[in-house]
This record gives structure tokens, C-alpha cells and sequence, in this order.
């Protein structure tokens, strides 16, 4: 029992919801990480809150994600993929690379990074 509530806890405190809707299609197709972190960006755009787009190339994959700075004034940073949804990470939001590695840190840990840059 101690265990399954340890792992709740964990799974709980990882993520978070997004201060927007997430896009409808989130999650339904294969591949689609760039148009949904393009979405994201730009619901939390509306929002007034700050966002990009973030492309990771790894060995063996490649993938979009949303990093957002919320809440206003706090300026917590944020990762969002229709997958792992927000997870807080400490990373500079300028810095494509440290916010990469960390998220690969946060997800797949013994993945590294090959590059990562904003598509802005």
C-alpha cells in the first residue's frame, strides 16, 4: 500500500496542469508534437504569458515541446508535451540547451542531447 501511494505522489508532483486548455487534438496523433507545442505556445500567448517552442534533437528521436514562464511575476519555468503535460524545471528560459538536458534529465535520463534550439 506504502508503495502505491509513494508512486502516486510522484506521479502527482512531476506534473501539472497548464493554465490554459491544452489543444483538442493533444495526444490523438502520431508525431504531432510541433503542431501541438505550436498550439500550446500560442493559447498561452493569449494568455499573456511567455512562451516558445522548443525542438530537441536527440540520437534517437527528435521532438517539439512548450516552455512557458508562469505564474507572471513568479516566473516558475514550465515544459509541456500532450505526454508528460507541465513539468517544472530549473532551466534558463533564454537557454535552449540547459532547458533541454533537463527536461531529458526529468523524462529519459540516459538519453542525451544531440541539439536543441527555439523556433521563434
Amino acid at each position: 500500500m506504502k508503495f502505491i501511494l509513494a508512486i502516486a505522489i510522484l506521479a502527482l508532483a512531476g506534473c501539472v496542469t497548464p493554465p490554459v486548455a491544452e489543444p483538442e487534438f493533444a495526444g490523438r496523433y502520431k508525431n504531432a508534437c510541433l503542431p501541438e507545442a505550436i498550439a500550446m505556445t500560442q493559447a498561452l500567448k493569449k494568455s499573456d504569458i511567455q512562451a516558445r517552442v522548443l525542438r530537441i534533437q536527440t540520437k534517437d528521436f527528435g521532438h517539439a515541446v512548450c516552455v512557458y514562464l508562469y505564474p507572471t511575476g513568479a516566473n516558475k519555468l514550465y515544459v509541456w508535451d500532450s505526454y508528460w503535460k507541465s513539468v517544472n524545471l530549473r532551466a534558463w528560459y533564454n537557454d535552449p540547451t540547459s532547458i533541454a538536458n533537463a527536461w531529458l534529465d526529468y523524462t529519459y535520463p540516459k538519453i542525451s542531447l544531440v541539439s536543441a534550439n527555439f523556433l521563434d
